[in-house]
C-alpha cells in the first residue's frame, strides 16, 4: 500500500507540473518607423507593404504590439489585404507626431477581451494631439485553452540627453502603476512590449541601470537583455555607416515566464541580417530604408 501511495503522489505531482504548463506563446514587437508616411529627409516613399509583411510573417507570431501607426485606416488596410486572418487593435491617441500604437493579433487564435488606453504615460498632456504617446493595454485569451494574458504596448520618450532619459524614468513609474493595477485586478500572465527608446542601454551608465532597476522592481524578465541590437541609427558618427542599438523590449511576468520549460529570443529584419554589425544603409537593404530603422523583437515561449 505504501508503495502505491508514493505512485499515486509521484503520479498527481507529475500531472500537476504538466498541467501548470501553458501552451506555446511567441510574441513580438516591432516599431514600424512612422507607417505610410513618406522620409523626405532619407529620400524615401510611404512603407513598402510587399516588405513590412514579408517581415512581419517572418516572426511567426500571433500577437504583435505595433508602434508609430501614423496612417491608422492604411494600417488596418494593409492588415485586410495582406493578413486576413488578423486584427488590429490601436490608440485613438498618438501624441503630438500621431504615432499611434496598439496590437495586430490572428483572430483565429486569440479573442480580444478587452482593450483601452492609458495616458499617464502622456506624462505631462492629455491632449491626444499634444505630449507622449499613452499606454495600450490588451487583454487576450487563446482560443480552446485556459492561458489568459494581457499585453502593454508603450512607446517611451525618444532622444538621447539626460533630459529625455529623465522624462522616461518619469514613464517607468507609471509602467510601474499600471502593472500593480493589473495585478490587483488578479492578471498573473502579462507582458509590456515596444520601443523604450532605452538609448542608454549599450553604454551601461546610470540611465541603465534606472531601467534594470524598474525591469527587477517589478519582477519582469527582459528578452532583449542579451541583445546586441534591435535598431540602427547614424551612431552620431558622420563615417557612412549605420550602429546597431538597443531600444526595443519585450518584458514579460515572472509568472507568465515560469509556465514554459524554453525560452528565446530572435531577432528579424536587417538586424538579424547584419548580426548586429555596423553598415551602410545600402548594406543594411530594403527592411531599413522602406520599412523601418527598427527590428522585430521576437520572445519564443514553449
Amino acid at each position: 500500500m505504501a508503495k502505491i501511495a508514493t505512485l499515486l503522489i509521484f503520479f498527481f505531482a507529475f500531472q500537476a507540473s504538466v498541467w501548470a504548463k501553458l501552451p506555446p506563446l511567441r510574441i513580438a514587437s516591432y516599431n514600424i518607423r512612422n507607417f505610410n508616411v513618406s522620409n523626405s529627409e532619407k529620400g524615401n516613399d510611404s512603407t513598402m507593404k510587399s516588405e513590412l509583411f514579408r517581415v512581419l510573417k517572418s516572426t511567426k507570431s500571433d500577437i504583435i504590439a505595433v508602434q508609430e501607426i501614423v496612417d491608422d485606416q492604411g494600417f488596418k488596410k494593409f492588415v485586410r489585404d495582406y493578413m486576413p486572418a488578423y486584427r488590429v487593435a490601436l490608440s485613438e491617441c498618438g501624441g503630438f507626431a500621431g504615432q499611434k500604437l496598439g496590437f495586430l493579433y490572428n483572430a483565429q487564435v486569440y479573442d480580444l477581451e478587452d482593450f483601452y488606453e492609458d495616458s499617464r504615460l502622456s506624462v505631462r498632456s492629455s491632449n491626444c494631439k499634444k505630449g507622449l504617446r499613452p499606454a495600450a493595454i490588451a487583454h487576450f485569451r487563446k482560443k480552446k485553452t485556459r492561458l489568459k494574458f494581457a499585453a502593454v504596448a508603450v512607446h517611451l520618450k525618444a532622444g538621447g540627453g539626460q533630459r529625455n532619459a529623465d522624462m522616461r524614468y518619469a514613464q517607468y513609474k507609471e509602467i510601474t502603476k499600471i502593472i500593480r493595477e493589473l495585478k490587483t485586478d488578479g492578471v498573473k500572465h502579462y507582458a509590456v512590449m515596444g520601443d523604450f527608446n532605452t538609448t542608454d542601454y549599450l553604454t551601461r551608465n546610470h540611465n541603465y541601470d534606472r531601467f534594470v532597476e524598474f525591469v527587477l522592481q517589478n519582477k519582469l524578465i527582459d528578452f532583449s537583455e542579451d541583445l546586441e541590437c534591435t535598431s540602427y541609427w547614424w551612431g552620431g558618427i558622420d563615417d557612412g555607416l549605420m550602429h546597431g542599438t538597443v531600444l526595443d523590449h519585450v518584458l514579460v511576468s515572472e509568472s507568465l515566464y515560469d509556465s514554459f520549460d524554453y525560452s528565446n529570443t530572435e531577432i528579424k529584419a536587417h538586424c538579424q541580417k547584419s548580426s548586429c554589425e555596423s553598415m551602410s544603409e545600402d548594406e543594411l537593404g530594403t527592411t531599413y530604408k522602406s520599412v523601418s530603422d527598427h527590428c522585430p523583437v521576437v520572445a519564443n515561449m514553449k
